[in-house]
């Protein structure tokens, strides 16, 4: 996803599944699951396995 006023300059690779926050400005390429803002941008979420869509947890514990 990018975001209103996000920035890309050049030819510049944006991995599969990442959010470039608004107003951001890209100036290299982003890894695929990230998260990125800022201007230059910096990443600040990454996911924490490989698959992380088919990895998600999300039973509730009953205790």
């Amino acid at each position: 996803m990018i975001d209103a006023g996000a920035k890309i300059l050049g030819d510049i690779a944006i991995g599969e599944d990442t959010s470039v926050g608004a107003g951001s400005v890209l100036l290299q390429a982003v890894s695929p699951h990230t998260t990125v803002v800022d201007n230059p941008s910096r990443q600040v979420g990454k996911p924490r396995h490989g698959r992380p869509a088919l990895d998600m947890d999300q039973s509730f514990d009953e205790t």
